[in-house]
């Protein structure tokens, strides 16, 4: 409870102090418009930057919004513009505090009154110290929890708090900065200028440049008017301080400070700003400026590729600025047509002259294509020559594969367009030209020799052989001496024709042996040949050359005296003898006859020269693995072997009794060559000793 002594007391002390201090106010502040609402003003003010006083004033707490004992006020300022020096020339009696929370930019000030009294006021409160820094408008704020309360400790309530604001005078100089242009992921440089009739000795400035960081990357400074600035980069603002008090700047008229230098990594307009905080010294006194912020106009990227990136050319890329009219041009390779445009996966023309307006983004467009399709014609040459496989349709730049496969009797030579020759594989692989193409496989006939030669040219003589295409019809005739007859022909020791004119269609080389005989009524047999050779064994053959039905053999090894030596076998009513317990590698000679009656025998037909195997040599043969040429021959006799032929090779060369006329080692090569001058005209037998294999071949010696 109050002391109601002591209050009227106190009151009565004070309260012509108050009366007067009220009718003060009143002179100053238009009260008209208050219409008795208790309310609180913090003045606005225009001054250079600099030190003032400040008011606030405290309206229509009278009557029953009188009797103030206790107020609170909480001030929202800002620091950069504003520092708080204390208050004076406080209006009503009583303790005063006064706290500056820089953290918090917050004045906190705080009245009461002396125990048991209040007072009435309708004017100034009192005033605040301020330093203004200049520059920006200062706007003091009265924050939550203001409170006037009365000698009651009631709340007065529904006060109006009304702001305010200092305003700087007119600026004797300016800090600008300019309006400069932003290439996407380009670096650029922002000035700053300095101007002005006050900057005539500058000798500090502090300036606060605040910038985007999600446009705009700091990327340090360069150095112009201003030398041994520093620039510190505080969380997307950057602190520019200079300082020089011995030889201070003329700014007067227009100078670049500095270059703030950045790299644009945005996709719109931005700008940089220049912050409360910032101040200009001249001559050691903050001077009245003014701040122009920077501006950024982005010019954006647009960058066009190709797909695939050899399919075609595309025109224009490069900077626009947002709403300029972007072009873009897409010229297909030879080879590809246009399909469209796209962007992040989605088609967004279909024109390969794709117009927009550019908006405020980096674009990176695709101008899409595809391959061309051509015809691929195959022809066979001539047709009957084989088959071609692989025409048909063809996207340019495909791996294509085509194949010619030659009819029997044909070889393929090679692929051609034209008059030019592609390729001499039957498989032939290429990439699809950006045309129709044309391909000509071309087969030659094959070629087969037909080797006719007589068994004794004393007996009579073959015709007929040669060169002979595939398909030919070859025509051999064979012609007796005097005292001679024809028997048949054979073929490898095979009788192929009793016809002294044997008419066949060519299918292959041959060679064919004309077998004569004397005319006689006991014939001796022809075709002498021996096949199924092995190490110890050896089967003879014959051909009866009449109406013979039984034959005597003798054998033995070559050479040997057929009236003393040899082996005699009689009786024979087969045209062949199995010979055995023979020695590997051994050559050996064999002789037969007709035997008609018992007086009446045929002379000897032989020798046929054979050999058995050495150890180790397999008992087979392949005959269709080596051309034998010319043949006959004059000169020289040439051999060639397919790539599948061993490398070791050796020959032999015999004669039609059993001698050996030459022999040597043939080169590891597919082509020999056996010269032939050294020897006398005749039939000679060939052996060819391949590794584990034996080919022989009949040729005549001209």
């Amino acid at each position: 409870m109050l002391n109601t002594k002591r209050y009227v007391v106190l009151f009565a002390t004070f309260f012509f102090v108050i009366l007067g201090i009220n009718q003060l106010l009143a002179g100053v502040v238009d009260l008209s418009d208050r219409e008795g609402e208790p309310t609180l003003i913090i003045h606005d003010t225009t001054v250079a930057p600099g030190e003032l006083l400040l008011q606030i004033d405290a309206l229509n707490f009278v009557e029953d919004n009188g009797q103030v004992a206790a107020i609170t006020l909480r001030i929202e300022i800002d620091t950069f513009l504003i520092q708080f020096n204390g208050i004076q020339n406080k209006t009503l009696v009583g303790s005063w505090l006064a706290n500056y929370n820089v953290i918090e930019d917050e004045i906190t000030i705080t009245y009461t009154a002396p125990f048991g009294m209040g007072f009435d006021i309708d004017g100034k409160l009192l005033d605040l110290r301020l330093e203004y820094f200049g520059g920006f408008p200062a706007d003091l704020h009265f924050k939550a929890n203001c409170e006037v309360s009365n000698v009651n400790l009631q709340t007065i309530s529904g006060i109006v708090y009304e702001d305010g604001r200092i305003n700087q005078t007119t600026p004797v100089g300016n800090i600008t900065q300019d309006t400069v242009i932003g290439l996407f992921d380009q670096s650029f440089s922002m000035p700053l200028t300095a101007e002005g009739a006050g900057y005539d000795m500058v000798n500090k400035t502090v300036l606060r440049v605040a910038y985007d960081s999600l446009q705009l990357q700091y990327a340090g400074f360069d150095e112009s008017a201003l030398s041994d600035a520093t620039v510190v980069d505080n969380n997307g603002v950057l602190i520019i301080n200079w300082e020089d008090n011995n030889s201070p700047m003329d700014f007067t008229s227009l100078d670049t400070l500095l270059y703030l230098n950045f790299l644009f990594i945005g996709d719109t307009n931005t700008s940089t700003l220049l912050l409360p905080g910032s101040k200009v010294y001249n001559n050691d006194t903050v001077v009245a400026s003014g701040f122009f912020d920077g501006y950024i106009k982005a010019k954006l990227h647009v960058q066009l590729y190709n797909a695939p990136d050899t399919a075609g050319t595309v025109f224009g890329s490069g900077y626009y600025f947002p709403d300029d009219t972007v072009t873009a041009i897409a010229v297909p390779n030879a080879g590809f047509h246009f399909l469209n445009w796209s962007e992040s996966g989605s088609i967004v023309s279909s024109d390969s002259v794709y117009v927009f307006v550019k908006q405020f983004s980096n674009d990176t467009l695709t101008a899409n294509y595809a391959p061309n399709l051509y015809n691929l014609t195959l022809i066979a040459s001539p047709i009957e020559g084989g088959e071609v496989i692989g025409a048909g349709i063809y996207a340019y730049g495909e791996t294509v594969s085509v194949t010619a496969v030659p009819a029997e009797g044909y070889t393929f030579m090679f692929w051609e367009n034209g008059v030019d020759t592609l390729s001499f594989d039957f498989v032939y692989t290429f990439i699809m030209p950006n045309s129709d193409l044309t391909l000509t496989a071309v087969f030659e006939i094959d070629v087969y020799t037909i080797t006719a030669v007589s068994n004794n040219p004393d007996y009579g003589s073959a015709e007929g052989g040669g060169d002979f295409n595939y398909g030919d019809i070859a025509t051999v005739t064979a012609k007796s001496e005097a005292g001679f007859m024809f028997v048949v022909w054979t073929e490898e020791g095979q009788a192929v024709s009793y016809d002294s004119v044997y008419s066949f269609a060519v299918h292959s080389s041959r060679d064919l042996v004309a077998n004569f005989q004397y005319e006689t009524d006991c014939s001796a047999p022809v075709a002498l040949y021996v096949d199924s050779l092995a190490e110890t064994s050896a089967l003879l053959h014959w051909l009866p050359s009449g109406n013979e039905s039984e034959w005597d053999v003798i054998w033995g090894e070559a050479g040997f005296d057929t009236i003393d030596g040899g082996e005699l076998v009689e009786g024979l009513m087969e045209t062949k003898y199995l010979l055995e317990n023979l020695d590997p590698g051994t050559l050996y000679d064999f002789y037969v006859r007709a035997i008609c009656t018992d007086e009446l025998h045929s002379v000897w037909a032989g020798p046929h020269t054979f050999s058995t195997w050495y150890v180790g040599i397999e008992t087979q043969e392949y005959r269709h693995e080596v051309i034998v040429y010319p043949n006959p021959v004059a000169h020289d006799l040439h051999i060639t072997f397919n790539e599948n032929t061993p490398a070791e090779k050796r020959f032999q060369i015999i004669n039609l009794v059993g001698l050996t006329e030459k022999e040597g080692v043939l080169p590891a090569s597919n082509q020999a060559v056996i010269y032939l001058d050294d020897l006398s005209p005749g039939v000679y037998i060939l052996r060819l000793f391949l590794e584990n294999k034996l080919l022989t071949k009949i040729f005549v010696k001209n």
